[in-house]
């Protein structure tokens, strides 16, 4: 299997590694500019696919059915090799099943696959879970998609209709009680070299559709659909020239959090041979 696919659409252009089924350029062919994050020193991955949980466990432990399982920040999918399933010249599709590996962190049957489609300047990320089972079966997931940026100061993410939306505040990386203002009161989300000294920002519930990543030094604006995403996080290293606009069907541990993961916010219990689907998109734009 090749270890990347190449899918087109009119003047754009995406790539997916096999590894991870992580996404690492989309590119407007005319003007040869590139959206995605190249990785790097500062952060080597492009955009990481969360499964079968987002953020970090305490102690990376979780317990199910009186058993305690070790598991790796944001789970083990961005750090395996998918199977490409189904290719066309605009849409991908790569599945990632158990195996001995994942069964010793992750005692469940299933079948995850990660879907891309492109279409213009428009590209939509599916996520698809099967439990191939018999028993029900704790998940999360979610996207974590690095847009390259020359640096911080002139960017800014603008909410569709969220004014003064209440981020949630990390405590040594896990979900707190208290929320903070980040934005203007008028929706905008001014992005600085501060923004991200206290980790991610995380949003719950957001009213919006979409948030746009505005850069008019780098004649770029990005539209992320949220239709349906119950939580969204917004993250760099600080100082980076990248922002991550992550959608989320999952959350990192409380702080009092009891690890028994059928309590955990954002888990999605999943009956035998049961399926769940969601897909949001992404919008490539330049600045007028």
């Amino acid at each position: 299997m090749s270890s990347s696919v190449i899918i087109s659409s009119g003047d754009y252009s995406a790539t997916i590694k096999a590894f991870g089924a992580e996404l690492c350029s989309v590119k407007h062919s005319p003007t040869n500019t590139e959206f995605m994050w190249q990785a790097g020193s500062v952060w080597p991955r492009h955009a990481p696919v969360l499964f079968p949980f987002v953020g970090r466990l305490r102690n990376f432990e979780y317990q199910y059915n009186g058993k305690k399982y070790i598991i790796e920040q944001h789970g083990f999918a961005r750090d395996l090799l998918f199977n490409l399933v189904e290719s066309s010249e605009n849409k991908a599709i790569f599945e990632l099943k158990e195996d001995h590996y994942t069964l010793q962190r992750y005692p469940f049957l299933f079948a995850f696959r990660v879907i891309y489609e492109l279409n213009g300047n428009k590209l939509t990320m599916g996520f698809e879970m099967k439990n191939t089972g018999n028993s029900t079966l704790p998940f999360s997931f979610g996207a974590h998609p690095a847009f390259q940026i020359s640096e911080p100061g002139e960017v800014y993410l603008q909410f569709e209709s969220d004014r003064n939306p209440m981020s949630w505040i990390l405590k040594d990386n896990f979900i707190s009680t208290k929320t903070r203002a980040v934005t203007d009161g008028k929706g905008t989300l001014e992005i600085t070299n501060d923004t991200f000294l206290d980790d991610a920002l995380i949003f719950k519930n957001l009213i919006s559709n979409w948030v746009k990543l505005i850069s008019p030094k780098d004649n770029i604006v990005l539209k992320v659909h949220l239709n349906g995403w119950p939580y969204l996080g917004i993250w760099a290293k600080p100082g980076a020239s990248f922002v991550c606009i992550e959608p989320w069907y999952g959350l990192a541990d409380e702080l009092d959090f009891d690890k028994e993961v059928n309590k955990k916010e954002g888990i999605i219990m999943l009956s035998s041979q049961e399926e769940f689907q969601r897909e949001f998109s992404i919008e490539f734009d330049f600045y007028r």
